[in-house]
């Protein structure tokens, strides 16, 4: 519940000043790019998320005070399944995970919109916090008959990230509009290891394409 509570401030402004409003949702393929997507073995403290296509959803409140030009925020999620088959090609070691690829932004930045006849064309630019959540891995070793099993948990990762997009949206009635976006978000978060308080970076990048729809008062 708490996630959506940044958007009552945009809605409580926009009713005050009387502004243009949209309000949104929006689902789609979150396609990993970067660390996020590296199946590289981890070198030193850094990571590589070995995340794989997945799903995303947002919802955003966006008002404007200019004819083209206003403020948005966004709460948004990413969720991406660990690639443990490819892991386990990466050395003699068999291992297993608990959770997947997770991130999570709250961002907030201004965005443009421009109407022409029953479509819009609008675009974004929006940068807040990011947080990431990385699975727990277990390495399974065996030697000599004894099997051994180390698993590695990492604390939630915040950092700031930013969010650029475009969208074409279909007025397909008065109020009610149909979008088409691509989004791309990026961050590099840090994660602190559990157990050996080790700290870890990974640059993440998501590609976003996403079908929602949105009122706009």
């Amino acid at each position: 519940m708490k996630k959506y509570l940044i958007l009552l401030p945009a809605l409580l402004v926009c009713y005050t000043l009387s502004a243009q409003l949209t309000v949104g949702i929006d689902g789609g393929l979150s396609i990993p790019t970067g660390q996020y997507a590296g199946t590289a073995s981890t070198s030193g403290n850094t990571l590589n998320g070995y995340a794989k296509i997945g799903s995303c959803y947002d919802a955003y409140v966006g008002f404007k005070f200019l004819p083209f030009i206003g403020a948005m925020v966004q709460y948004g999620a990413n969720n991406n399944s660990f690639d443990v088959a490819k892991l386990n090609t990466s050395g003699t070691s068999t291992f297993t995970t608990s959770g997947g690829d997770k991130i999570a932004e709250y961002l907030i930045g201004p965005y443009f919109s421009i109407k022409l006849a029953n479509i819009k064309l609008e675009a974004k630019l929006l940068g807040g916090i990011v947080s990431s959540n990385y699975p727990t891995i277990t390495d399974n070793t065996s030697f000599n008959g004894v099997t051994s099993s180390v698993s590695n948990s990492f604390d939630t990762g915040n950092d700031f990230g930013f969010c650029a997009g475009a969208k074409i949206k279909f007025m397909v009635a008065r109020i009610v509009g149909i979008g088409l976006g691509v989004d791309y978000l990026a961050s590099s978060v840090s994660f602190q290891g559990v157990g050996n308080g080790n700290t870890y970076k990974m640059s993440e990048g998501v590609i976003q394409a996403t079908l929602g729809v949105s009122l706009d008062l």
